[in-house]
């Protein structure tokens, strides 16, 4: 279905109103996918078990398949408030499991997890499913919206954790969950690379982290 002036328009709109900085509409062969991505998944990331991770989503040869009945990626880059120490950076994941002996790391790891957790549950994707519904009612009917990694409906009240029903049962929030992009195979660095804008390096250096989501249109 062709993207006209008038529904960019309309998108753009909406995802200003919902938090995002920017989009870019890009043709889905932009988009790089590769296999040996979820390997960071299941190697190195403490969201894997999440719901929208694996292995509770396609796998990335079906999700490759998928792609070829879309024509459009909408590319969403979020505002954030959030700020990473380099420290922090490189140890982001180990002190979620280990917490640092040093009161003021510690601390510092604490308000950033918070941040994290706190502006995907009110901002992201909350933003990213209201894009995907407009997208709808535009006439995109099989339009479909990503997370930028682990999901965080199920946030504590402080967002100090996430208590995701994972493999223990049935998703507690089915109708608005939505795949993470990493853990279906998208490479995000190269298709910014492809694109001109590069993604950030890690470890970052008292750096605010960009948040970038997709809206699948077809």
């Amino acid at each position: 279905m062709r993207i006209t002036e008038e529904n960019y328009r309309l998108l753009e709109e909406k995802s200003k109103e919902q938090g995002a900085k920017s989009i870019r509409l890009i043709p889905v062969e932009y988009l790089i996918v590769e296999n040996r991505t979820i390997l960071k998944c299941e190697f190195g990331c403490n969201g894997y078990g999440s719901q929208v991770c694996p292995p509770f989503i396609p796998q990335v040869d079906e999700f490759r398949k998928m792609l070829n009945d879309y024509e459009w990626v909408l590319l969403v880059d979020w505002k954030s408030d959030n700020c990473f120490s380099r420290e922090i950076s490189e140890n982001f994941v180990k002190y979620s499991i280990i917490p640092p002996e040093d009161k003021g790391t510690k601390e510092k790891h604490q308000d950033t997890l918070k941040t994290v957790i706190r502006e995907r549950k009110e901002r992201i994707q909350p933003g990213s499913i209201e894009l995907e519904k407009l997208a709808w009612e535009l006439g995109y009917n099989t339009a479909l919206a990503t997370f930028p990694g682990m999901c965080t409906w199920c946030a504590t009240s402080d967002y100090s954790e996430v208590n995701c029903a994972g493999s223990k049962g049935p998703c507690h929030h089915p109708t608005i969950r939505r795949p993470c992009l990493m853990g279906l195979g998208i490479r995000l660095d190269k298709t910014l690379d492809r694109l001109g804008t590069p993604l950030q390096k890690f470890p970052l250096n008292d750096a605010v982290p960009s948040q970038y989501t997709i809206i699948l249109l077809e």
